[in-house]
């Protein structure tokens, strides 16, 4: 079931429907808000769209390193998984 929750980003109300749980929604919103005025509140003035741009680029960085730091966990993981497997052949042999 679809939920409506009410969030605000840098000052605009915005209506967001999502099956997500409302506390999640706005805390998505909070990230969102702080990250655009992260990229907006230095001396210079930024427009709304260019600071939701830097934003929107600073979010995916995060995302694309968080993906690659579990794809090299998984490998870890892979390797030590095919290290206990050969040891545990190694022992049925013996």
């Amino acid at each position: 079931m679809k939920n409506l929750v009410r969030v605000e980003i840098l000052g605009r109300e915005y209506v967001l429907k999502s099956d997500e749980e409302e506390g999640r929604m706005e805390k998505i919103a909070a990230y969102v808000n702080q990250k655009i005025r992260e990229v907006s509140g230095g001396p210079q003035t930024v427009s709304t769209l260019n600071a939701a741009i830097l934003a929107a680029l600073n979010i995916a960085d995060e995302y694309f390193k968080a993906l690659d730091e579990k794809g090299s966990h998984r490998q870890d993981y892979e390797g030590k998984a095919e290290h206990l497997i050969a040891m545990i052949d190694a022992r049925i042999r013996e």
